[in-house]
């Protein structure tokens, strides 16, 4: 219904099937296989044997036997739930390889295709939720998202960009689709009685974060396609093909400056208005349902009556209603979703859209039916009676599923409902907070525009790790005072829900004072929150309490053993970044000491941190030094990834022999400088370069290590 589906698509779903098959026959390898299914919206699973299937719903819309679809395929082949994305997506997870074709081919059958889920691709365009019945809208860009869906997803270049290429609409200037951190975003505007939007560019999240720049300060809408295929035939020519990590359309904006940047848009859209080409064919809206095979159902409950003021707002059409309906963590079990799914049908297909908060929001009900919509969603959210600041929380599957994932902070999230559950705080005095948890620095969990972000960190006390966040706050979202949010510290794992529960405490009370919370921040909010951050910084040795030591929803010690190359080009920079800091802060250190002893460690220092910093990379955890320089001889130097001059070093280390480390402390600079050279050659997913690696033999069970004691 909103968009339509190549008749390319289905024979390139043969081609996928093909590949499948030769793989399963041993004829073709996993790399090969990857690069084949990725841009399908196939993507592998932690768990070993499972693949996630990503769908394409372009602003979150989907008729209600869409929704239904979807679930029953879930429940057929995959998981217990389907999964809610905040790009407005759904996924199925928890399927085997061989039954991800056959559930392609039914998608496409209801309408729904994964191409463009994953990969170096346009992705699924997102979309205010409220566009097209909120009383504050500019007006509803709905039809322009759909149509260029429609439009991009039938163009070859559509599929082998860079890197993914993201656009977004939003329906007034408060941005509610964050527009101006993506690739592409309009914000719909009107000019001389013209509809038409603002338009920025080079935006994004990511480990590297950046806010759009304005490249239209009004275009008519007409001009949507010529805007979105000026700006992605830019991308595909000029983009980074061979750095991954430097290979968004915000680094090239920053590579080629903005004026060499616009004189090339404007070239392409030169040339597109040359060729002429058609305008949008925008979709006509479906009215919703006149009548109803069921009567209104009275409630005057003080439930009721608490759930309507939350979660349901009047829409601009008179007598509808829009209702927002939480899903914790954005999964939604099968059954719950086939039955909201059924009880939706009636009233017609313009009902459901999912939101960039991971839940759904449902338009066009008639108000004498909201006692209806509350019987039934009270029976398929289980925070249908809670307060819409946890029901807008949103985390990213983290660990549990992603193997980019550092924490989990689903059950970090589950904690933290908990504490603020039992907190006492009165907090529907703040519905519009944003608290905003990522299991990596990557921004799946929109960290970067939240209030109060969160982001997985790995923290170290001796020789083991533990589960940590840094800290971010005060984003400004809509209009030009946009911002991401700023960095202020960082808490341990196991104490975060009381850093929330303090951070909110102290918020209620003094958000009188300010027009925001970035306000807040900007004012004296930083310091208090620094200050709290100091309170949950440091953890109890293992021995005295190991809690500290897991993450939450876990029985096993913290480790990143599972972790490993992803399917979307990160890696696992923190820890390495850890002891990167410790080596250069050593090397500082070093040239202000003096005393033997203090040049001794600082020396020790460097080597265990340089023979430390990469083991990671080949699935080792070190229990102890000697374990490190242990591995770090047989898995770089005996394997050929560092020269074997550096033995001697590490055997001086090994020993704790301080003269010889003395006598030898310009190798350990070097040592130090040769590692540090060794990972700025690794991809974006941590591997080697193919000169490099082709020199080592590291076998299947070596990788696979998951520590050293």
């Amino acid at each position: 219904m909103y968009y339509e589906i190549p008749a390319t698509l289905w024979g390139e779903v043969d081609q996928l099937e093909a590949f499948v098959q030769q793989h399963v026959e041993g004829r073709l390898d996993v790399a090969s296989l990857k690069v084949r299914r990725v841009p399908f919206g196939c993507y592998e699973q932690r768990k070993e044997g499972a693949y996630m299937l990503r769908i394409r719903c372009p602003g979150g819309a989907l008729t209600p036997d869409q929704l239904r679809t979807i679930a029953t395929l879930s429940s057929q082949y995959g998981a217990g739930h389907i999964h809610v994305t905040t790009r407005q997506e759904f996924q199925i997870h928890d399927l085997k390889l061989e039954d991800v074709v056959p559930v392609m081919r039914q998608l496409l059958n209801a309408g729904l295709a994964t191409r463009g889920g994953g990969g170096n691709t346009v992705r699924n365009i997102i979309l205010s939720p409220d566009a097209g019945v909120s009383p504050n809208e500019a007006f509803d860009p709905s039809p322009y998202a759909f149509a260029l869906t429609t439009r991009l997803i039938a163009q070859p270049n559509s599929w082998a960009l860079p890197r993914k290429f993201k656009i977004a609409f939003s329906n007034s200037a408060k941005d509610s689709a964050n527009a101006r951190v993506n690739d592409l975003g309009f914000v719909a505007a009107a000019q001389d009685g013209v509809l038409g939007f603002r338009v920025y560019v080079a935006g994004g999240m990511g480990t590297k974060p950046e806010v759009g720049h304005l490249l239209h300060e009004f275009t008519p809408a007409d001009d949507v396609y010529l805007v979105a295929e000026a700006t992605k035939r830019v991308f595909d020519k000029h983009g980074n093909r061979k750095d991954k990590r430097a290979a968004r359309l915000r680094f090239l904006w920053n590579q080629l400056g903005e004026d060499r940047f616009r004189q090339l848009y404007e070239q392409e859209l030169r040339g597109l208005r040359q060729e002429e080409q058609r305008p949008l064919e925008l979709p006509r809206e479906d009215s919703h349902a006149a009548t109803l095979p069921f009567c209104p159902a009275q409630d005057e409950s003080p439930e009721f009556q608490r759930w309507k003021k939350r979660y349901v707002e009047p829409q601009r059409q008179l007598g509808l209603s829009s209702v927002l309906v939480p899903v914790l963590l954005g999964n939604l079990k099968n059954d719950e979703a086939i039955a909201l799914a059924l009880f939706l049908e009636p009233f017609g297909k313009n009902v459901l859209r999912a939101t960039l908060g991971q839940n759904l929001r449902l338009r066009n009900i008639p108000e004498r039916y909201l006692g209806n919509v509350y019987s039934v969603v009270k029976n398929v959210s289980e925070l249908a009676s809670a307060p819409v600041l946890l029901a807008n929380s949103v985390s990213c599957t983290g660990a549990a599923t992603c193997k980019l994932g550092i924490c989990s902070p689903n059950g970090a999230l589950r904690a933290v409902a908990s504490k603020l559950a039992e907190s006492g705080l009165d907090l529907d005095e703040i519905p519009e907070f944003k608290l905003n948890l990522s299991g990596c620095p990557n921004t799946c969990g929109q960290h970067m525009v939240a209030d109060l972000g969160f982001y997985g960190q790995v923290g170290r006390n001796d020789q083991r790790i533990f589960p940590a966040y840094g800290v971010v706050a005060g984003a400004v979202v809509g209009g030009d005072e946009s911002r991401l949010a700023r960095s202020l510290g960082r808490v341990n794992a196991r104490d975060l829900p009381h850093f929330v529960r303090d951070i909110l405490q102290i918020w209620i009370k003094k958000k009188a004072r300010f027009n925001s919370f970035a306000a807040y921040v900007d004012s004296e909010g930083a310091q208090d929150i620094r200050n709290i951050c100091d309170r949950y910084r440091n953890i109890p040795e293992f021995e005295k309490d190991s809690s500290y030591f897991l993450d939450w929803g876990a029985s096993e010690p913290f480790s990143l053993v599972g972790k490993g190359p992803g399917e979307c080009s990160a890696g696992l920079f923190d820890l390495i970044d850890v002891d990167l800091q410790q080596i250069q802060n050593a090397r500082r250190e070093l040239v202000a000491a003096q005393p033997h002893a203090v040049v001794n460690e600082t020396l020790y220092r460097i080597a265990l941190s340089s023979a430390r910093v990469l083991l990671i990379t080949r699935g080792i955890e070190a229990r102890s030094d000697a374990a490190v320089f242990a591995a770090f001889s047989k898995h770089f130097i005996a394997a050929g990834l560092v020269d074997k001059r550096f033995q001697r070093v590490i055997a001086a280390a090994e020993e704790n022999n301080c003269v010889a480390l003395l006598l030898m402390a310009s190798e350990v600079g070097e040592l130090a400088e040769a590692v540090e050279s060794l990972y700025a050659s690794m991809d974006n997913s941590l591997r080697f370069p193919t000169a490099v690696a082709s020199t080592v033999a590291v076998s299947a069970s070596e990788r696979s290590v998951g520590h050293t004691s």
